[in-house]
């Protein structure tokens, strides 16, 4: 009688245990018919920011902006009383939604407009309710923003510890143009972001209401700024404000932040919680996202991933980035960590087209050994460029500035920085943009169609260090023509500066005119000098011309030229920096 009761409590909570299975999963649509969204009516679904921006650019509104239609989600939801939408992506047609059911799976394929299913996690407990939502406290689209007159009127930062780390891209050329983030919106996808509401290295970030959003997409009713350091770290790459101690890459940037790491397992569904991120940066009108996430191995073992798979049309994190791209965003993610480990190589959504893959480097600009590899497995050269991620400093939560290693903040080095020249060039598409920061790597620079360096994918560079005023001469002139500048013609803190050109392209004149900028507008702050220049070949048919520039003092720290290349009767413009040597 005894075994008997025994055997029916072990039968019991067999069931119980069986009826109780609490997971989360992706629910792909086969279609959007009946929708009650039109593309007619974007303002239903789309923000007037990110209508604007559309319509600045080009960019049509289609049936993958339309929301996935609710009644699919109602009756997805009516298969278990437990059921909850987590997220849902309009670009890839399908939610995400946890039950508690055992066989909710079987249940969802039934439904004649489910194309498909997939368990993305399975959860060790029950999750809480959602409701209420987190509801973030704070300014956007309410308050005006003001910024700060102290860091409004000085473009020449003292950055302090991250003076290295913000000059080996020549970003602070376009500080100095005043080019620091104003005007422009970023979304930074990451795991948490804690105290960002109070340390020191946001107060004006937060004084100037620039810290316009907040969401968690991995437990909607948790705020994201009081748990998890990871978030933290990589916004002080990109809008810490301290003069002297630690200045980012876009100081001036409007920020959002979204919480789509969970940290308590490694699963996809944390792709999808990124896809959601993504959609949410597109419909506020976000212009740049970073993402310093990447996914390789999972948890469950049965569904692992391989190198094979990164072609950028597996990983759905990775096919709705691309989306993205072809809807104005530029996303900057992190290359990984895994070059010195037996993966090696980049993961998702590293691997996306469209996008700019970011490796690391450190300050003497020798690749970091973590930093993951190229190329895709489709044959795409990846890093599409470089920032340093070794010894990098960063806050942490606590407001304590100390070094830290990761393509994680190498990304937001980057993505900073990309903000700041998209800035200067409002009217180019992204794919301007990214097109010119490819350019402007130091492993792809071209003279006329002729490769001078060429992507390095062996060694871990890809396109190399992006030179951010190179990529501003791109996009001002067109770099490709008949000259460029050497490697380290761009800001030079030497007198002498080198033209190249090919063998019977020979410059007849050049001048040289000190400029400054007032409203991101060039102004000629001096006259217009005739330039004494001695020519010689270099290599390959390939020809140096010479240039000095004027002497600098400790009281004139630096100087921006616009130089004149008169070549066959027509003028060849550049701008260059000068600055003073660093102590």
């Amino acid at each position: 009688m005894k075994k008997l009761l025994l055997l029916a409590l072990a039968t019991i909570l067999v069931a119980a245990t069986f009826a109780q299975a609490p997971a989360k999963y992706w629910v792909a649509f086969t279609d959007k018919k009946g929708t009650p969204y039109s593309i007619d009516k974007p303002e239903a679904f789309l923000s007037p920011r990110a209508l604007e921006l559309r319509k600045a650019h080009g960019i049509a509104i289609d049936e993958r902006d339309l929301p996935v239609n609710p009644e699919y989600v109602k009756q997805v939801l009516a298969l278990d009383t437990a059921a909850r939408c987590f997220t849902t992506s309009k670009w890839l047609n399908g939610m995400t939604v946890y039950a508690t059911r055992e066989d909710m799976k079987e249940a969802i394929e039934k439904l004649p407009f489910v194309d498909s299913v997939e368990r993305t996690i399975t959860m060790k407990e029950p999750e809480p309710p959602i409701e209420p939502a987190y509801v973030f406290p704070g300014n956007a689209g309410k308050t005006k923003l003001t910024y700060q007159s102290d860091i409004q009127k000085d473009n020449d930062f003292d950055y302090g510890k991250a003076k290295f780390q913000v000059r080996i891209n020549n970003v602070h050329w376009l500080h100095r143009m005043g080019f620091r983030g104003e005007n422009m919106q970023m979304m930074v996808l990451d795991g948490g972001f804690q105290n960002i509401d109070s340390i020191k290295c946001f107060e004006n970030l937060r004084n100037d209401n620039r810290l316009l959003g907040a969401r968690n997409f991995v437990q909607p009713e948790k705020d994201p700024m009081r748990k998890h350091t990871h978030g933290t770290m990589v916004l002080s790459c990109i809008a810490s404000y301290i003069p002297g101690l630690l200045v980012g890459t876009a100081p001036m940037v409007q920020v959002y932040v979204a919480q789509t790491e969970d940290g308590r397992s490694e699963n996809r569904i944390e792709e999808d919680n990124w896809v959601a991120g993504l959609e949410y940066a597109d419909s506020l009108g976000c212009q740049v996202l970073n993402s310093s996430l990447g996914y390789t191995t999972f948890d469950d073992t049965v569904n692992q991933r391989t190198y094979a798979d990164l072609t950028g049309d597996v990983s759905r994190a990775s096919r709705a980035a691309t989306i993205a791209a072809s809807k104005g965003l530029l996303i900057c993610n992190s290359a990984g960590n895994e070059g010195g480990k037996k993966w090696k190589y980049i993961g998702a959504p590293a691997d996306a087209r469209d996008i700019l893959t970011v490796g690391a480097v450190n300050i003497k600009r020798n690749r970091a050994y973590f930093s993951s590899f190229g190329p895709t497995a489709d044959g795409r050269i990846k890093p599409d460029a470089c920032a340093v991620g070794r010894n990098t400093y960063i806050s942490t939560p606590v407001g304590v500035i100390t070094m830290a290693d990761g393509t994680s903040f190498s990304s937001p080095m980057l993505s900073g920085m990309v903000t700041c020249l998209w800035q200067a060039f409002p009217e180019k598409s992204n794919y301007e943009i990214m097109e010119a920061i490819h350019q402007a790597g130091d492993y792809n620079l071209k003279l006329n169609g002729q490769a001078i360096t060429e992507p390095d994918v062996e060694n871990g560079y890809g396109y190399g260090i992006t030179d951010f005023l190179r990529a501003y001469n791109i996009l001002m002139y067109g770099e490709h023509d008949v000259i460029m500048l050497s490697l380290t013609g761009y800001g030079t803190q030497e007198r002498t500066i080198r033209a190249i050109t090919e063998n019977g392209v020979f410059p007849s004149s050049v001048t040289i005119t000190p400029i400054t900028f007032a409203n991101g507008k060039m102004v000629e702050s001096g006259k217009t000098k005739k330039m004494k220049f001695k020519s010689y070949e270099v290599k390959y048919g390939l020809y140096a011309h010479e240039l000095s520039l004027p002497k600098l003092s400790k009281k004139q720290p630096y100087q921006l030229y616009r130089i004149d290349f008169v070549i066959h009767g027509k003028t060849e413009s550049r701008i260059v920096g000068q600055e003073w040597p660093l102590e």
